[in-house]
């Protein structure tokens, strides 16, 4: 089959390698469209510890079951997420290999989606992996990963209806973020954000107020618009030293600060702050509430094919690459074999 093997810094080619052999506890399916994730788009730029084939946001048809798997057949639609643990840590025999320190994920340590066929090890319809509807297409499917993030980092924050939520970055993540608080009726929420077109989109997805962060400062913008108090939860989808320093400066006393994006480079801070104004710092990464995340699209509560700006056949993954890191334009570049 063929697949896109990263052997280093911005070198991508496509191989033909051996098609996955279908684990007892898992699937095989065939691939119909992978997004480019952020954290791709890291280990594009820098390189990977050695030839690897990445690819985390897909959705395909089964075409292998393993002999455990009772939960789907072959032909079924559905989207997926996978990892695993050393087996023989204190939470691997628990079962909770997501807190394993040598846990793997699909596309991290396990072969990912950007290739004809993907093998999913450990199958698990509920949280990591869910049907895909006929109503939706298997570009729409494609955005349930990024949007399931979002919503596990909206129900870990627990906003309120009455809140001011501000989300600092309008890449998918942030635009995901900004639906799942719409759909969940927050009351404001304000967005900060850079390149044109994510304003627009942050805008059509509920956002309140915009603001382009190359020409404006949103903390006074939060300071205003809140009369001074604060906001009660920041989303920071950023990844940077200024915009969590920023998130430090807007979130009143007692707040939220949730961080979802992932940081490229370590911060200098004095976590002081935090302890004098009792501010709640929440990570939100690695849970997928794929099913929740279909749940919305199916639905019609999340929209979130507006955020597909660009597709790409399997052949061409290294202008996809190139175009999710550059363009202007680009939000959700998709990948399809």
């Amino acid at each position: 089959m063929k697949a896109a093997i990263l052997r280093g810094a911005r070198d991508i080619i496509i191989r033909d390698v051996p098609e996955p052999r279908v684990e007892t506890d898992g699937v095989i399916i065939k691939v119909k469209a992978c997004g480019i994730c952020g954290s791709d788009l890291h280990l594009y730029k820098h390189g990977a510890p050695h030839d690897w084939i990445l690819g985390h946001e897909f959705s395909g048809d089964i075409v292998e079951v393993g002999a455990n798997i009772q939960s789907v057949k072959k032909g079924e639609h559905v989207v997926a997420m996978c990892g695993q643990g050393c087996g023989e840590c204190y939470w691997c025999q628990q079962g909770q290999w997501l807190r394993c320190n040598k846990m793997s994920l699909l596309g991290y340590g396990i072969p990912g989606a950007f290739a004809e066929y993907v093998s999913v090890p450990y199958f698990q319809l509920g949280t990591y992996a869910a049907m895909l509807p006929e109503s939706l297409t298997y570009e729409v499917g494609a955005t349930a990963e990024p949007l399931s993030v979002a919503l596990y980092a909206v129900s870990k924050a627990q906003p309120q209806p009455e809140d001011t939520v501000v989300v600092i970055g309008a890449g998918i993540i942030g635009l995901c973020v900004v639906k799942v608080l719409k759909a969940v009726n927050v009351a404001r929420i304000i967005v900060s954000g850079r390149r044109t077109r994510r304003l627009e989109l942050a805008k059509e997805s509920g956002a309140d107020i915009v603001v382009d962060a190359a020409q404006k400062d949103i903390i006074p913008v939060v300071d205003k618009s809140t009369s001074g108090r604060g906001a009660d939860i920041v989303f920071e989808c950023a990844g940077s030293s200024i915009t969590f320093q920023q998130a430090l400066q807007m979130v009143h006393r007692g707040g939220k600060i949730a961080l979802v994006g992932l940081y490229e480079e370590s911060i200098t801070w004095n976590p002081s702050i935090i302890v004098a104004n009792d501010i709640n710092i929440v990570g939100c990464g690695l849970r997928f509430d794929l099913p929740g995340a279909i749940d919305l699209i199916k639905n019609g509560r999340v929209d979130t094919k507006p955020l597909i700006t660009h597709e790409f056949r399997l052949d061409n993954i290294k202008e996809a690459f190139e175009t999710q890191l550059a363009a202007e334009d680009a939000i959700k570049v998709l990948v399809k074999p």
